[in-house]
């Protein structure tokens, strides 16, 4: 039975000359891979770039894997096409999410989260680092990991093991000192559409998203080191 659904991009794995495994994340079945038949009117590469927002018409194989039957863009991200920047920072995200979320997991919320993302990533005139450190924030609260800010006082740490702010240092490596805490609160108390409204050096964003990157890693059993960020950092 042939079903009809919107779907992000998240990887493309080939399979054979003629075919390709698309690793998607979709509206109506959640994160699921399916066959895709290239060099035919059924395929086309240029729609499977890393968080490219299509329309699909896909069925259900006998195994987990499904067969697309027909693909097209259902949303176009110009700025994201042309800059460098933002296309790798666009694999970067895609491939947070391919690591992170299990086949057949379905979140309304996390889709629609996902989308705007990316149209937020479009439109965005931020460094690029700031941004990636508060969607990471923002995709951890999705999954139900994200720091207690009601915990915080003045002169407070941050637990990352615990997700909470303290005033006594805890009894293992993973909390970050004074200075760190209050700039990583107002990272917290930004707004994800408007990141332009609190300004960082560049030694304090990446400090930032080293902090961010470790409690997710702490706290997602599957988040692991993304090779992506690395070309990103290389390049930008």
């Amino acid at each position: 039975m042939l079903s009809n659904t919107k779907a992000i991009v998240l990887k493309t794995i080939p399979y054979s000359d003629s075919k390709r495994i698309v690793a998607l994340y979709t509206r109506q079945e959640g994160r699921l891979s399916a066959v895709l038949q290239i060099g035919s009117k059924r395929g086309n590469l240029s729609l499977l770039e890393p968080f490219s927002v299509v329309d699909l018409t896909i069925k259900k194989g006998k195994s987990t894997l499904y067969y697309i039957n027909s693909i097209q863009r259902h949303l176009i991200f110009n700025d994201i096409a042309s800059d460098i920047r933002k296309r790798l920072v666009a694999v970067f995200m895609a491939d947070v999410v391919y690591h992170t979320v299990k086949e057949e997991f379905t979140d309304d919320t996390l889709y629609d989260f996902l989308e705007n993302s990316i149209a937020l990533l479009n439109e965005s005139r931020d460094e690029v680092f700031k941004f990636i450190t508060i969607f990471l924030l923002e995709y951890g609260r999705i999954l139900g990991f994200y720091p207690n800010i009601n915990t915080y006082t003045e002169h407070s740490l941050f637990d990352m093991k615990s997700g909470v702010f303290c005033r006594i240092p805890p009894l293992h490596k993973h909390f970050i000192e004074e200075d760190d805490t209050a700039d990583f609160v107002r990272l917290l108390e930004a707004r994800y559409s408007n990141p332009s409204e609190i300004e960082y050096s560049q030694q304090q964003t990446n400090r930032l998203l080293d902090i961010v990157l470790e409690f997710l890693e702490l706290h997602i059993s599957d988040f692991k080191h993304i090779k992506s960020l690395d070309i990103l950092r290389q390049i930008i």
